[in-house]
């Protein structure tokens, strides 16, 4: 890609300069010079795209898949159409899950080294992590839009900003926001009643309810709030600024969106030409960035006040003055000992804000779907809710109390593994380094596949490709390799025990007090830019159930 933009940069500006500028007598010595410099781009790209690949590049020997690539797209076009990748799951199985890795191709040939064997990942993601960095290419691009914060942090850098953040996501603390979740989990279980009623006074139970918005809206105000401390209210104004600036940069238009995400990737200028897509997405991140700008001078100022009056520290919105609304930045201040400033802060809250809101999101969008198309665990799962918590669900209350479903445990767990929200990460050796035995140069691009993993025959048996959230009463899942949705080792999610625990008090709140269904003959269609998730809506047939207080437990108490 790089190449031929340079090629086609290099005639424009040529012709110009050769037109405007050279006299007549001179034309003929600059046509030349293009001539030879349009020979040295199209060797060179020959060379890396068909030659290197084939016939020089040290991984050549490694197991490739069965399917073809395309002489100039690789196996994108393939992979594009296959937003789960469970395509690449069938690769892997054609040579078997032992093999160390297997090669695909991406644009212009370029080489994706994949990682399969236990072995492979626990080197590549534990023992030697920090002897790999994220692709250029892709840091380039998603920075812009997630921020320089502990996502992209590479290094000393990386493991400086881990230890400053890693005191707001301990379990004590993620303990503290569970009545957070609950609370705000509430307020979309009394609009959904809303929007079933109608608000004509007429008593109905069910409708037609497209989900994923509400959900968006309701993920971005817990953010705001247990992240911040800030009340936000999308669920209630999903048009307000900031609400649509964060759906755009993830949502800019559906038509062509898959495109115009690979060339924002592959061109680093692309993203500043005047397309309307650019424009939108260039003042949603101002949006975001301001936003995230003004509390975090708000709060550093208020905090650096406080510390000179108070060594004991106890500043407004701060961790240790609250009771109730313990946030995410007041605990990063609080343990961070004065080494915050305002520009680190502003780029871990837009990683927070834009990539800890999408996430769940689209998670808890998945996992309704899920339990829409399995109705028996859909049930079962209400029936452990409503058995547990006989007064409702105001009764539940603690940390302690949502950790005592089970079932509601192996649910969440049983849809990050099957749909995992980030599908795929990359990196790239900092130095030439052998895996496995296997000599990977510097550069190479290892494409880490969670679902790999996540459905790997070896770790999860023959129904690996099923939802099955009883798997995990047994040992399968212990394997630290067996499940990447989080990653694993030194750069593994920082904020995995905030959402999980965030998807369990959805869940409570949705599948306790509703029954969901899917749209007789809707076809759900998936996207893979960034995160994995269900394209455009998810209108489901959404049933008001019975007050739970009013039932001992039994099933056919369920009224509808």
């Amino acid at each position: 890609m790089k190449i031929a933009i340079a090629v086609a940069a290099l005639i424009s500006s040529s012709i110009v300069v050769d037109k405007l500028i050279c006299p007549l007598p001179y034309r003929p010595k600059s046509l030349i010079l293009i001539g030879l410099c349009l020979a040295y781009f199209v060797a060179k790209l020959l060379y890396f795209a068909w030659i290197y690949p084939y016939c020089v590049s040290p991984v050549r020997h490694l197991p490739a898949p069965s399917q073809k690539p395309h002489w100039l797209l690789g196996h994108f076009k393939c992979l594009s159409n296959n937003p789960d990748l469970s395509i690449l799951q069938d690769w892997v199985e054609e040579h078997g899950e032992d093999t160390p890795f297997i090669r695909a191709f991406a644009l212009f040939n370029s080489e994706r080294v994949i990682p399969v064997s236990e072995q492979a990942l626990q080197e590549v993601l534990q023992t030697k992590s920090y002897s790999f960095i994220k692709p250029p290419f892709l840091t380039r691009s998603l920075v812009s839009v997630l921020g320089n914060g502990i996502l992209f942090a590479e290094g000393d850098v990386h493991r400086h900003q881990r230890k400053l953040l890693m005191p707001a996501f301990k379990t004590s603390h993620v303990n503290r926001l569970v009545p957070i979740f609950l609370e705000e989990s509430s307020r979309l279980q009394k609009l959904l009643e809303a929007k079933i009623n109608g608000g004509d006074g007429i008593a109905k139970h069910q409708a037609e309810v497209e989900v994923t918005s509400l959900i968006s809206s309701l993920t971005l105000d817990i953010i705001y709030r247990a992240g911040m401390g800030v009340t936000f209210n999308a669920l209630e104004d999903p048009e307000n600024e900031l609400a649509v600036a964060c759906q755009r940069v993830f949502n800019p238009g559906e038509h062509g969106t898959g495109l115009f995400f690979v060339l924002q990737v592959m061109i680093p200028w692309f993203k500043y030409l005047p397309f309307p897509k650019n424009r939108d997405i260039w003042r949603a991140r101002l949006t975001i960035a301001k936003f995230a700008r003004d509390i975090a001078e708000g709060r550093l100022a208020k905090f650096m006040a406080a510390n000179g009056r108070d060594m004991d520290r106890e500043l407004e919105g701060s961790f240790v003055g609250q009771k109730k609304d313990a946030n995410i930045l007041s605990v990063m201040l609080d343990e961070g000992d004065g080494q915050w400033t305002v520009d680190g802060i502003v780029d871990q809250l837009r990683t927070f804000l834009i990539a800890g809101h999408e996430t769940t999101s689209v998670s808890t969008a998945l996992a309704l779907y899920l339990l829409a198309k399995h109705q028996d665990i859909q049930t079962r799962l209400r029936r452990e809710l409503r058995t547990k918590f006989v007064g409702g669900y105001d009764t539940i209350k603690s940390y302690d109390d949502v950790e005592s479903l089970k079932y509601l445990h192996n649910v969440v767990q049983e849809v990050l593994r099957f749909y995992p929200p980030v599908p795929e990460t990359h990196r790239v050796p900092l130095e030439d380094i052998y895996i496995c035995g296997q000599l990977i140069p510097k550069g190479t691009v290892i494409q880490i596949i969670t679902p790999v993993a996540n459905k790997g025959r070896r770790f999860w048996g023959e129904d690996a490709r099923q939802f099955n959230p009883d798997r995990w009463d047994e040992t399968q899942g212990h394997r630290a390799m067996s499940f990447l949705t989080f990653l694993q080792g030194p750069r593994s999610c920082i904020g995995k025990r905030f959402a999980t625990f965030e998807m369990k008090c959805l869940l409570i709140a949705l599948v306790g007090n509703f029954k969901f269904e899917l749209k007789d003959g809707y076809q759900v269609q998936f996207r893979n830019r960034i995160t994995f998730g269900i394209a455009g809506r998810l209108p489901l047939k959404v049933t008001h159930l019975e007050d739970w207080r009013r039932v001992d437990g039994d099933e056919t108490d369920l009224k509808e």
